[in-house]
């Protein structure tokens, strides 16, 4: 069978065509038309059409194509033509006219007998009425008044007169989305398009004209229906809809509320009038589209968008289906493909260290797992980011961003192209060589990434935020010349408990076998540990038999008032250099981490504890559950374990993104800490029993855990349902957390270009752990703040590392006064102010890094 489309590059024939781009392989099928479209020709040719660009006026040529033709779907036809009297010209009503004309005529006479017409005729062959009328039948009178309808009812005649098998399509407005060869002046579509632009309808005579409108799509089924079908020799009227206008612009409004509407006093023709469809339906033909539907998709399609700011995100399959066969999960790009890459990639190798100039990256991990690492190549102060991509996920990543990845398990993937993919053409199309993770790097990440939940297990991580490649907080560098360390610093959030965590540990003993925080150096922290020792005595009935152990004891600062009290007090300490310290105090303690077998030893020498206490390190380990477990184990049956970790809930309403660094592995809420105690084999007899707030940090809470038998005090309920109603279980609480996150960040640099282009000197006042991880997430240096002074004489002459800025005595102040001191602990700005009074007296203002976060 050979079947011709004439005009099948147009609004119809796009739409034809691919109903018919199944059966090419079976059926000879000749599309031709007046316009060379390059990327519909591709399509055409890609699928099997043969594509014969001409005119229906070249008879020479469609004496040729049409000779052997047993189906011609005439679509080919002047479609930019007047609506009015007043719109029409003589020159464009020749064109339409001969082509029309003489065009169908050429069809009629160089075709077979046998050939089956198919032809599109319109509804405006009743545009004479004089009055309105709804539902008008085939049989009802023609009154063409404009050329183009006079040329439509001609070749009706001229089609009847011929012969020939025919069928006649009367078609209503054709509405619905096409890509090329869109036709916007169709009302329902221009209505669409100015609803998607925010602008204004304006309703003629308060829009009250009757219209007939048909789908797209609905039209080009029926013409492949009708060929498929034995009618033959009628007339069909082609309609869905019978509406006025004004309802076409409510369903506009609808969909896009921010648009105007307004109805004028303009006059219209006439009334308008309907066709009906009737006769169509008693064929068995179906519509399946609908004009609500239609326009809510153009609108959509149109209308501006938020676009995904990052710059590598995941699309997961939706609309699944799932039966006892598997399931099917439907991906939808943003857009389209011409290659799949089907790569495989064995566990420990690295792909990709390259970017992509001008397309999106997309991979789908059929199988698998592997790190993706990015790197923003249009932005100077970029962070270098990684991600976990799982199976079953599309990762794409968008233009200009150098990625890799390190690939954890034996996988496979499917790349997904537009464009070319010729290695030979690498830095002109496709791809850039950029190597952003070289060999240490890929074992590190291999080595140290974690992609399971340390509190339950699951798998279920999703990304909160990046701070990029970071130093450890508290290892300072000895002079400028000394290389650092950097490791990816980014919180993940767990769905199933809720827990928030880093994706990245550092092996301990980089941070802790010689550490430089000490805890007794700021008086407000010895203030709260002998407010502490006070309050647990009094609960606890602690006396000289009693024995508090204290997990990361520091120098000592938890335990010396209780010492100092009667009570025998013993501290775990894994930095050697804190932990001499803690015994030129006088402080009994063990070098070594909190283990199973430290632990069991205690029990060994000392017996049970009566309390044991974490202030600040429960947040420290990757060996949670071993710690716990230990402690309760160690615990008498009337004791507690109390810990104090920095609240989630404080830093991410307080925005104190800072807490963040690689010591601290977990991030915790109440509900993350109730959830993790109730996972533990112990659960049956310990549980969280009472929760305090405290100010340490920036904001923390006291955690008691207690024997199941004894009661709570309502404190952990309250705090569950405050967090709840903060948003603590909703992923979108830590999506915004972020935004404001990055919001700071360009504040931040903001504030501080101000100053320096008021040529004002900077000096940073202390060097905590936060001072590191906001610096380095800024993109700070010497070029914004001079140096850092420091109370701490440990960090004297020391450098911050990362962004590599010296760290002096507090007596450098005076030598070289600056203009502003930015307070890098700010949490201890008041006191810090306090103990400065006199610089202050200088002139010299005192900020603190979080007032320049502010817009």
């Amino acid at each position: 069978m050979k079947i011709v489309i004439t005009g099948g590059l147009g609004y119809i024939g796009t739409e034809l065509c691919k109903l018919y781009s199944g059966e090419t392989r079976v059926k000879k099928i000749v599309v031709t038309d007046t316009r060379f479209v390059s990327e519909r020709v591709k399509q055409l040719r890609d699928w099997g059409f043969e594509f014969i660009q001409v005119s229906i006026l070249n008879k020479e040529m469609m004496k040729t194509i049409l000779a052997d033709a047993d189906v011609v779907h005439h679509l080919a036809g002047i479609t930019d033509v007047a609506y009015t009297k007043t719109e029409a010209n003589v020159e464009q009503d020749k064109l339409i006219r001969d082509t029309a004309i003489e065009g169908t005529r050429n069809i009629l006479n160089f075709t077979p007998s046998h050939c089956k017409i198919l032809f599109p005729s319109t509804h405006v062959v009743y545009e004479g009425l004089a009055e309105a009328k709804l539902f008008v039948v085939e049989d009802e009178p023609v009154i063409p008044v404009l050329t183009y309808a006079k040329g439509k009812v001609q070749n009706e005649i001229d089609i009847k007169a011929s012969g020939k098998n025919y069928i006649i399509l009367r078609l209503a407005s054709v509405y619905g989305y096409s890509t090329d060869t869109m036709r916007v002046g169709i009302m329902p579509n221009l209505f669409s398009k100015i609803a998607s632009q925010n602008g204004q309808i304006k309703l003629f005579s308060g829009g009250v004209q009757y219209k007939s409108l048909v789908n797209l799509i609905d039209v080009a089924r029926c013409f492949k229906f009708m060929e498929e079908s034995d009618i033959k020799n009628e007339t069909f009227h082609l309609a869905k809809e019978n509406l006025t206008v004004k309802d076409v612009a409510d369903i506009c409004k609808l969909y896009q509320p921010n648009m105007n509407v307004i109805s004028t006093d303009d006059e219209i023709p006439n009334l308008g009038y309907t066709i009906s469809n009737e006769k169509l339906l008693s064929t068995g033909f179906k519509f399946l589209y609908n004009l609500e539907d239609s326009i809510e998709e153009m609108i959509l399609n149109w209308s501006a968008r938020d676009i995904n700011p990052d710059l590598e995100f995941i699309i997961n399959g939706e609309k699944e289906y799932v039966d006892d066969r598997g399931k099917i999960s439907n991906y939808e790009l943003t857009e389209p493909i011409n290659l799949i890459g089907y790569i495989t990639s064995k566990a420990g190798t690295v792909r990709a260290n390259h970017y992509h100039p001008i397309q999106e990256q997309k991979c789908l991990l059929i199988k698998g797992k592997y790190i993706s690492v990015i790197k923003d190549l249009m932005n100077d102060k970029a962070l270098t980011k990684t991600m976990i991509i799982k199976e079953g996920d599309i990762s794409v990543i968008k233009p200009n961003v150098a990625h890799t990845m390190v690939f954890l398990e034996d996988s496979i993937f499917l790349n997904l192209v537009r464009g070319e993919r010729e290695h030979e053409n690498y830095g002109i199309t496709h791809t850039i060589p950029y190597k952003l993770v070289d060999d240490n790097f890929r074992e590190n990440l291999i080595r140290n990434y974690s992609y399971t939940c340390r509190s339950c297990g699951g798998e279920k991580l999703k990304p909160v935020i990046s701070l990029g490649l970071s130093p450890l907080a508290n290892n300072l560098l000895d002079s400028l010349d000394a290389k650092d360390e950097l490791y990816p610093l980014e919180m993940m959030y767990c769905e199933d408990c809720h827990n928030c965590q880093l994706s990245y540990i550092v092996p301990p003993e980089k941070m802790f076998n010689h550490y430089l925080y000490v805890s007794s150096t700021a008086k407000s922290f010895r203030d709260h540990f002998e407010h502490a020792a006070e309050k647990y005595i009094k609960n606890y009935n602690l006396n000289s038999n009693s024995l508090v152990v204290d997990i990361g004891s520091n120098d000592g600062i938890a335990l010396k008032p209780l010492k100092e009290r009667g009570i025998k007090v013993l501290g775990i300490e894994p930095a050697k250099n804190i932990f001499d310290m803690a015994i030129s105090k006088g402080i009994h303690t063990i070098h070594d981490y909190f283990t199973r077998i430290v632990s069991s030893n205690i029990f060994t020498e000392y017996g049970k504890a009566d309390l044991i206490t974490a202030s600040n390190v429960f947040a420290h380990s990757d060996k949670l559950k071993e710690i716990a477990e230990s402690a309760l184990t160690l615990l008498k049956t009337e004791g507690a374990f109390i810990i104090e970790v920095q609240y989630l809930l404080d830093t991410i309403k307080d925005l104190t993104f800072d807490n963040i660094y690689h010591e601290h592995v977990n991030y915790w809420s109440v509900t993350s800490l109730v959830n993790f105690f109730e996972s533990l084999s112990t659960a049956n007899e310990w549980s969280v029993s009472k929760v305090e707030h405290i100010d340490t940090h920036g904001g923390s809470i006291r955690v008691y855990v207690s024997n199941t038998a004894m009661m709570g005090d309502g404190s952990v309920q309250q705090f569950l349902q405050k967090e709840k109603e903060f948003g603590i279980t909703d992923y979108e609480t830590y999506k915004d957390f972020t935004k404001r996150v990055e919001r700071a960040k360009y504040n931040v640099n903001k504030n501080l270009k101000e100053f320096k282009d008021k040529g004002l000197t900077l000096v940073g006042y202390g060097s905590p752990a936060k001072a590191t991880t906001a610096l380095n997430y800024y993109g700070v240096t010497t070029n914004e703040i001079d140096y850092i002074v420091e109370d701490n004489t440990l960090k004297h002459n020391k450098v911050l590392p990362g962004c590599m800025i010296p760290i002096y005595s507090k007596e450098r102040l005076y030598k070289e006064p600056p203009d502003i001191i930015v307070v890098m602990a700010w949490n201890f700005i008041e006191e810090i102010k306090k103990n400065n009074q006199d610089l202050i007296d200088k002139g010299i203002k005192f900020i603190s890094i979080k007032d320049l976060q502010n817009d």
